[in-house]
């Protein structure tokens, strides 16, 4: 809520404060049944008696840590809060949020499922993984709608959260089935997942924010042609872009890859035909999240970089000043450092696949695929990459030295007209066919109105299209009823009677008094 003012801003701070609240009242719930029946408020008392607990505790104390922990995260559905904060909040904040804040909803369901509860049921990890791919389906097909691009990067956070449920699913059921090295895969794959998004989503944030610091805009229909003003942060946000869509040698490709990777060894790896049916089926679905990101990574950097300037706010931009590129430069070396050595991530997570499943992984183990009998994959998988980069800017340098095409390039021919930037793709013409394929999960609202004396030779077409979350609107607001007439209902005993009052402190006390007797 930095600028307060603004009564968007305003409006977004309190459903942020409602939905975190909410989050943690079941995450308090959890740790208030984990005393009950521990008799201690300690993570070492956790620990030693939390295994002990009968399963019907165990599976309410997950399903509480779900929900609380799964709203700090912004999972589909609890997710509400996220695409309004991240537009709201200053970029280098929303940076910060995305890059750290919602992880640590990570850190606490592993100490809860692995340290405190000792893994659990099965069932937990299906939920998981359930939980984890509607996320990732349903969070970027709505951030794909979105003409805000920081609210697109916002629901792209639901979408990268859901790809690391979804690794901490398939560590959970290869624990409860006993093979510990699948288990350890897939924990590094959803820990390597974590650093990785933390990376390109910072990047990505802090291109959106130079784009609105230059611009004064997030909206992307009123941009274009910024590659020519601003060549440095188009590159930055880019290779950001690149990293978010998992393209090789990027770091997002490599640990989405190993998610992949982990729900294929459950359909090939574990005797059970319900986990295999579940296993491909999450490995399809989220194949078809990957092809969305990149559509919403092509519409988002084509609609504000390419083409022609549409507005002023585009058309009289600077380049950010120097600071500002440092830091995204350095996180675009990170994507990239990341992407061909794996082996460095593995040095920091081998601590804790250790402490789980009792395996010591090494950088070439992310490469494990099914069918395989052992753990042999491309050792210098890194060294492969810097050799193809290596030889690939050698080429480009034989280009340049050879010398220039002949060819003669000018602009697109137009029927003996000038281009003009209304011509253009907006961003919303380009989600057009997703919007309409998937009309009822944004409930959109289109209008076509044509103006002219002619039907097949008008002289203007005005096309409308407004979207609805079918989540807000089917969940939310009945719940947001219901709570509101309750609360009518409940404000009646605050009448200013001070004989009530007194009344109601004597029936309380009786109660407690019944209570502990």
């Amino acid at each position: 809520m930095f600028e307060h003012e603004k009564q968007e801003i305003r409006s977004a701070g309190y459903v942020y404060v409602v939905m975190t609240h909410f989050g943690t009242l079941f995450i308090i719930l959890s740790f208030l049944t984990l005393f009950f029946f521990t008799k201690s408020i300690d993570f070492h008392g956790f620990a030693q008696a939390g295994h002990r607990l009968p399963d019907s505790v165990k599976n309410i104390i997950f399903l509480m840590s779900l929900i609380g922990f799964g709203t700090k995260a912004g999972m589909v559905p609890l997710h509400v809060w996220l695409p309004r904060a991240h537009p709201a909040a200053p970029s280098h904040v929303s940076a910060l949020m995305s890059a750290v804040m919602i992880k640590t909803a990570v850190y606490g369901l592993l100490r809860i499922i692995y340290d405190f509860l000792g893994a659990g049921n099965s069932w937990w990890g299906a939920v998981l993984v359930a939980f984890g791919v509607i996320s990732a389906l349903l969070g970027i097909l709505f951030g794909l709608a979105e003409n805000d691009i920081k609210r697109f990067l916002a629901y792209s956070s639901a979408e990268n959260m859901g790809i690391i449920f979804i690794g901490l699913g398939c560590s959970l059921l290869f624990y409860s089935y006993h093979q510990p090295l699948l288990g350890a895969l897939a924990l590094t794959a959803l820990l390597y997942h974590v650093l990785n998004h933390a990376v390109f989503k910072g990047l990505l944030f802090m291109g959106a924010g130079s784009i609105l610091y230059s611009t004064h805009t997030k909206n992307i229909n009123q941009l274009g042609g910024l590659i020519r003003k601003m060549p440095w942060t188009a590159a930055f946000f880019l290779i950001g872009g690149m990293a978010l869509a998992s393209l090789p040698p990027l770091n997002g490709f490599i640990s989405e890859w190993a998610t992949i990777q982990s729900l294929l060894h459950l359909s090939f790896s574990i005797e059970n035909p319900v986990w295999k049916v579940l296993g491909g089926l999450a490995a399809a679905l989220l194949g078809l999240a990957g092809a969305f990101v990149a559509g919403g990574v092509v519409k988002n950097f084509g609609t504000a970089f390419l083409g022609m300037a549409r507005t002023s706010h585009a058309e009289l931009v600077k380049e950010v000043p120097v600071s500002m590129r440092i830091g995204m430069m350095i996180l675009s070396i990170g994507t990239f450092v990341l992407g061909v050595w794996p082996g460095a991530v593995l040095r920091i997570t081998k601590g804790i696949t250790e402490g789980y499943f009792h395996q010591s992984l090494t950088g070439s183990a992310i490469l494990y695929v099914p069918y395989k009998k052992s753990v042999e994959s491309i050792s210098l998988f890194g060294v492969v990459i810097i050799f193809a980069f290596i030889l690939g800017f050698l080429i480009l340098g034989l280009r340049l030295w050879v010398g220039r095409s002949r060819n003669h390039y000018d602009e697109t021919w137009n029927c003996g007209t000038p281009l003009q930037p209304t011509m253009g793709y907006t961003g919303t013409s380009f989600s057009h066919p997703v919007l309409m394929i998937f009309k009822k999960l944004y409930k959109n609202n289109r209008t076509v109105d044509v103006y002219g004396e002619y039907r097949y030779f008008p002289k203007k077409i005005r096309h409308s299209l407004q979207n609805s979350s079918l989540i807000e609107s089917n969940l939310y607001r009945p719940i947001i009823g219901i709570t509101v007439f309750l609360s009518k209902r409940f404000r009646a005993i605050q009448n200013g009677n001070l004989q009530s009052y007194l009344a109601y402190m004597v029936i309380t006390l009786i109660l407690l008094l019944l209570l502990i007797r």
